[in-house]
């Protein structure tokens, strides 16, 4: 009863802000009232050690990485889901397992910062081979009434506390870093999420990780294209705007601050983003 009232809520929504935007950004609106909200779902995970020495071994899921993971003509990452064999399918789900024996609250911030992006997209990649062939990750639904697929559904419990995808994004990471490059690190298994790298991330290098996965996405016509004039972003810009400074001039002034020389000459004069996209078909190779 609480999904069939919370699907005539967004409905109503959804006509309610057509009425006075174009049809892309009514759905857009909708999609960011479906949006969690960033705030902790526990003190806990503020606990760390500044002073830890602690390094939590993500070489399996490196392995698995270097393996699966191509770049295709286009630049976008794609995981051959399909072709993961027994042994490999075993491999990560033990690296997984191992993950959720690690106690958080003995790492530094950059060991902890780590651990949770490696969870999260290992955990993703883990949802779409076990449900695979499918076209998006959104097809992996419990219910007739589940318009988000598994992004709320318990996918690890660490030190004692069951977790979700958007609990560890939006309830863990958002809320204790407040970094806007989390967002090109998290993939969530669909073609136009920043790329699932090909490196597991690592405590000792997750600065220049994000920082290189930050320029990758926004120079990918994935996070933001110019044409005639006109600029295209990537909806995670929109549905997560607070993170970026809130408003389009500190979207656009994020962008600036990692783009390259051609792209911050076309933004140089820009007031606002004309249009947000965003293609959900799985990253699948």
């Amino acid at each position: 009863m609480r999904m069939l009232k919370m699907a005539a809520t967004l409905l109503t929504l959804a006509v309610s802000v057509s009425t006075y935007t174009a049809p892309s950004h009514a759905q857009s609106f909708l999609e960011r009232f479906a949006v969690p909200k960033s705030k902790l779902v526990n003190r806990i995970w503020t606990q760390n050690d500044p002073n830890s020495s602690i390094v939590v071994d993500h070489g399996r899921w490196d392995a698995f990485l270097s393996k699966y993971v191509r770049t295709d003509g286009s630049g976008v990452n794609r995981v051959a889901y399909g072709r993961v064999s027994g042994a490999d399918k075993s491999t990560l789900n033990a690296y997984l397992a191992d993950l959720q024996k690690v106690d958080v609250t003995k790492l530094n911030r950059n060991e902890q910062y780590a651990f949770w992006l490696n969870l999260y997209n290992a955990s993703t990649v883990s949802v779409a081979i076990n449900n695979y062939p499918i076209k998006s990750i959104r097809d992996v639904k419990n219910s007739a009434v589940d318009f988000v697929g598994p992004f709320n559904d318990k996918i690890a419990t660490v030190n004692g506390k069951s977790l979700t995808l958007n609990a560890i994004e939006s309830g863990i990471v958002r809320p204790i870093w407040k970094d806007p490059r989390l967002h090109y690190a998290f993939n969530c298994a669909a073609v136009t999420c920043p790329n699932l790298g090909k490196k597991a991330y690592v405590g000792s290098k997750i600065n220049g990780q994000l920082n290189a996965a930050a320029r990758a996405y926004v120079n990918d016509p994935r996070g933001v294209t110019v044409k005639n004039g006109k600029i295209t972003a990537s909806k995670i810009y929109f549905w997560y705007e607070d993170d970026f400074g809130g408003s389009e001039a500190s979207i656009l002034n994020h962008i600036r601050r990692y783009a390259n020389n051609s792209l911050k000459s076309k933004l140089a004069n820009a007031k606002g983003i004309d249009d947000y996209v965003y293609d959900w078909a799985l990253n699948d190779r």
